[in-house]
Formats: structure tokens, sequence, C-alpha cells
């Protein structure tokens, strides 16, 4: 007889892709301590831990976010760094399903060459996929907080070392001081030599006009976060009748900052509305053990809090194919295989989790994928 498998392996096991996913995020707690002994720094475990989620409450603060990266940026110092995180991050993610990742990395905040760190990222994406059959591309993103220059610098710098697995630009870090158009030139330069484009926009509770800055002025073909777009009915309705791809992260801080009451948190997540409203969304993780998530939990938050049933998450998995850079034809086998794949998953559930009518998410449909 074949047994049952809990909704733990199935969140595990079910493929699915992760579009928007921080390099640095994803540095192991082990990883960021054995750097600082490798090259002399001084930290503190304690220190360390302070930079993730998961020791908030016993370390009684939390540095991560931004201060997390600058902080790590100083500790990777060769070519082997880069390469060692990445092939964690490919080993992390296969363990929970995700065969498809489309990770940011800041060329600007490097110490190192682009060309450097990108020959690194693309050996650990070539060694991912012929030990772990997990398909790992590369977004250079802009930090905003930096001259709109280095943006450019950035591209020039793709321009001189092309290669396949780069697939496009992204900007990142804060956006309050620092809105998508004041980075033009950049995003103009990319898409002049055949370059994807996406932005965080939106984000930190921020001002609907900023997707609508991303989409119309910058022409970006997907969006980050983008959570106020549901304060715009007219902007929301012509991103579900477009297909405009959201990246949306369960576990974003601003919200659980907003909220730290659970019930509210729950019921108020614009996650939620944007799916009723027939947007295009693809769960990530964003800034993996920083954020205390994986490739698992972000959808067990998806169920179990924000009440998504699995015909939902079903359309989640499927909203991320249609909204990777993967190649055409890798996308036609995922179309084939992953639904099946899902449904057999599925069939063999113990148990189907049960959805509160109060909490239930109906997701409408998007209009692009119906």
């Amino acid at each position: 007889m074949q047994s049952r498998l809990s909704f733990t392996e199935f969140l595990h096991r079910f493929p699915k892709v992760d579009i928007h996913y921080h390099l640095l995020g994803g540095v192991r707690l082990t990883t960021m301590l054995a750097l600082a002994r490798q090259y002399g720094v001084s930290l503190p475990e304690a220190e360390a831990r302070s930079y993730y989620r998961a020791y908030q409450a016993e370390t009684g603060e939390r540095r991560g976010g931004i201060a997390a990266l600058n902080f790590l940026y100083t500790l990777l110092r060769r070519p082997e760094d880069y390469y060692r995180v990445a092939r964690e991050v490919a080993e992390d993610a296969h363990a929970t399903g995700i065969r498809y990742i489309e990770t940011f990395w800041n060329p600007s905040d490097v110490c190192l060459s682009y060309q450097d760190v990108n020959q690194a990222l693309i050996r650990a994406c070539d060694d991912a996929e012929r030990e772990l059959g997990l398909v790992m591309r590369l977004i250079p993103s802009i930090n905003r907080e930096k001259a709109p220059e280095e943006a450019v610098a950035m591209v020039d710098a793709m321009l001189e070392h092309p290669h396949p697995y780069v697939l496009g630009i992204g900007i990142d870090y804060k956006e309050q001081q620092a809105p998508v158009e004041g980075f033009w030139k950049a995003y103009r330069l990319a898409r002049r030599h055949g370059y994807r484009l996406t932005a965080h926009c939106s984000e930190f509770g921020l001002h609907w006009r900023n997707v609508e800055t991303g989409l119309d002025l910058i022409g970006v073909d997907r969006i980050d976060h983008g959570y106020t777009v549901i304060d715009n009915p007219e902007l929301a309705a012509r991103c579900a009748r477009q297909g405009v791809p959201f990246t949306v992260v369960p576990s974003n801080t601003y919200y659980l900052s907003q909220w730290p009451e659970r019930e509210t948190w729950r019921r108020r997540h614009p996650i939620r509305k944007m799916a009723e409203l027939g947007l295009t969304i693809v769960p990530c993780t964003d800034d993996w053990h920083m954020h205390n998530t994986n490739g698992a939990e972000l959808y067990r938050v998806m169920v179990e809090e924000f009440g998504f049933d699995l015909d939902g998450i079903r359309q989640c998995m499927l909203n991320g194919i249609e909204a990777s850079w993967a190649p055409e034809t890798l996308k036609a086998r995922w179309r084939s295989a992953w639904p099946a794949e899902f449904d057999q998953l599925r069939a063999a559930l113990a148990v189907e989790p049960v959805i509160p009518p109060e909490r239930h998410v109906r997701y409408r449909l998007p209009c692009a994928i119906a």
C-alpha cells in the first residue's frame, strides 16, 4: 500500500520556481561565521544571529535586511566565496522542491570585479544543474541608494562580459528616496540590448504610482512586491487584464511590523486582495535565511495563514512558470509535467488542509492564463 503524504512533505515536493531571491539573503548563519573566521573578522555568534529573524527573540534585536547585506558584502572577498554561497542557495532550494531560481546580486556593492563574481556564479549554476537538476540564473540588480551612474556602469559591465545565464536587471534596496524613474538610463540601455527588466516597486507601503511608473515609464516585464496596486482598482484591473506578474513575499518585513497581531496580519495582508483581484502573483522567498523562510514555508503561509486552497497554490505554481525568464522550450516542458506531478502528489495527501470559510481566498484566475 502506498504511504500517504503529510502536508509538509507535499509542500517540499511539488515543483516550483523562486524568481525573487536575493543571493545574500540566502547566506546560512554557519557560512557567515565561517567567512568571518576565515578573514579574521571579529564576529560574536550572538551578533551574527541578530541578522536573522529566526533568532530575533533570543538576541532581543534584529539588524537584518540592508544592514545584514552590507555586512555580508565585506565578508565576501574572493570569487570562491560567491561560488560557495550560490551552491548553498541551490542546495537549500532543491531540498524544498524549487526547480528554477532567478537570483539577484548587486555588482556595485562587491569588492571584486563584475566579471570575477559573475564567473564564479556561472560556475555554481553549472554545478547545481549537473548535480541537482536545479536551474539557476542571474539578475544583476541596481542598488538604488547609489548614483544612477553606477547603475549604468553595471549595465556596461554586463554588455562587456555577456553570458546567457544573465537574463536581465532589477533594482532593490530602500525605495523611499529613490523611485525607479531615476534609473531610466540603465534600464533603457539594458532593454536596448535585449535584457529583461524587473523592479522592486511599492514595497514598503509606498504609493501605487511606483508600480505605474515601473510599467509605463520604465517598461518592466514584471513587478517585485507591488502590494499597493490594490489601492488603485483601475490599475489593478489593468494589471490583471494584461497578466502583469507580481513576485510577492509572504514573509515581507514591512507588513509583519505593521500588523504584529497575527490575525490582523492574516486578514489584511495585500497578497490576499491581489489574488481576489485576479492579479498574476508568484510567491517567492526574497531573503531566505534572513527572513527565516524557505520554498516550502512560503507556501505553508499562503495556505495556513492567508487562506489559499490547493487550487490557488496550483495556480501560483503555473504563474511562476509563465513569469519566469526561462527559455520557452524549458517552460513548455514544465507546463506539461508540473501540473501532473502536482496533481499526483495532491492525490497522495493523507489529509488536505481545511481552510476556514472566513479566511478562504478565492483566487480569481488571472486573465492572461485563463
